[in-house]
């Protein structure tokens, strides 16, 4: 864990997974997360998937470690008084609830910037806070095609989905950043902010490449499948005799590198492909002279010779391959952790970066539902056995 944050407190009332995972990535930089949750059940992410224990899934575990858990019915006087004072001493609010949810709750911006004026308040939803289409729900697969990113993915005749929740893990990543630079300022001026993430306009920021394209010529590119954007007949994916091939030559000097490589520098003068503009031209022929070679033997075979040459390419892998790459061990990039609810030892990964060479993995397992809800109240020197008797915490 890196302490980048540290001494920020974030009171965290998202559920499911952009919002978890933003405030996992604060948790990682050494912010300190307090998890707020509802008494019947919290996050909603706790019930969706495999229980390993009651109310702790994988999809749980994976993006709230390092987080503390108070379980508190905010819709009772008291347990909104607690969470009010809860926002007085924090630095930063994170929530992904459907707009004016939180305002008819209690705990909305004005609420908060009330109690707290340099309060960095994130709200994170679908369309935004304001417009037309505000008020929608919003989900991974709906907004992947709202935003055009499902009509980009796939192969010519056929869109589908990107194979992972990339809407809701950009926005995160997006959320988390717009906070740490929100803090920035606050540091500078003293002064909150109020900020408005919305995971279409996130998706289409993700999308840059496409959209540059689109605004420049009014066309929207084509789906290639498997290749890459740049359509080059010496960049794309190829079948080996064990598996494929991503290979990126995409330019002139690593097409006649990649040729070399492998034993056909006669493509280079090959009229077909004799320039950059004939090449692309010709590119299908081109993907399958190389298609032909690359049949021949072995994706790690191809692998080391391609690396040898300096053309950039690598074999497609799977998870259970991906987790024991040299690189992720040499940067400790996956952090396994001990008394794990559920499961006992499990593995973690980092935030994606080193901070002075130390990597961002949690050091503590995600909370059980209210885990921390006495070690919070006696911090606000409240009541925390009053508190349970009278049913507004758990």
């Amino acid at each position: 864990m890196a302490d980048l944050l540290a001494g920020i407190r974030v009171i965290d009332f998202t559920h499911v997974h952009a919002g978890p995972l933003c405030t996992y990535q604060l948790a990682l930089m050494g912010a300190d997360v307090i998890k707020v949750e509802a008494p019947d059940g919290g996050d909603q992410m706790r019930g969706m998937g495999p229980q390993l224990e009651p109310g702790m899934t994988p999809g749980f575990l994976g993006q709230n470690a390092n987080k503390r858990s108070i379980a508190v019915n905010v819709k009772a006087p008291a347990g909104l008084a607690i969470i009010l004072r809860l926002i007085e001493t924090a630095d930063v609010v994170v929530l992904n609830m459907r707009p004016g949810v939180a305002d008819r709750l209690g705990i909305g911006y004005q609420a908060a910037n009330e109690r707290n004026p340099a309060i960095v308040y994130c709200a994170i939803s679908g369309y935004g806070q304001s417009g037309p289409e505000s008020d929608r729900p919003a989900f991974d697969h709906l907004i992947q095609g709202e935003s055009g990113m499902f009509m980009a993915t796939g192969m010519e005749d056929q869109p589908c989905r990107v194979g992972f929740a990339v809407a809701d893990s950009g926005t995160a990543m997006i959320a988390s950043s717009a906070i740490g630079a929100a803090l920035f300022r606050r540091e500078r001026t003293g002064a909150g902010a109020f900020i408005d993430v919305s995971m279409l306009e996130c998706s289409m920021a993700l999308m840059g490449l496409n959209y540059y394209g689109f605004f420049a010529t009014g066309r929207t590119g084509r789906r290639v499948g498997p290749n890459p954007l740049a359509e080059s007949g010496s960049s794309g994916t190829f079948v080996t005799t064990d598996g494929l091939l991503m290979v990126n030559a995409n330019n002139r000097r690593l097409f006649e590198r990649l040729a070399r490589a492998v034993g056909r520098a006669d493509l280079i003068e090959d009229a077909r492909f004799a320039t950059p503009a004939a090449a692309h031209t010709h590119r299908a022929a081109l993907r399958a002279e190389f298609a032909a070679v690359f049949a021949t033997r072995s994706a790690e075979h191809w692998d080391g010779v391609l690396r040898t040459a300096g053309v950039p390419a690598g074999r497609a892998k799977a998870p259970p391959e991906v987790v024991q790459h040299p690189q992720l061990e040499h940067r400790q990039s996956l952090a396994t952790l001990p008394d794990v609810p559920g499961v006992g030892a499990l593995t973690f990964l980092s935030g994606g970066f080193t901070v002075d060479a130390a990597p961002t993995t949690p050091e503590r397992p995600p909370p059980r539902l209210g885990e921390h809800t006495d070690e919070i109240l006696d911090e606000l020197d409240e009541d925390a056995a009053q508190l349970r008797r009278e049913g507004v915490v758990a």
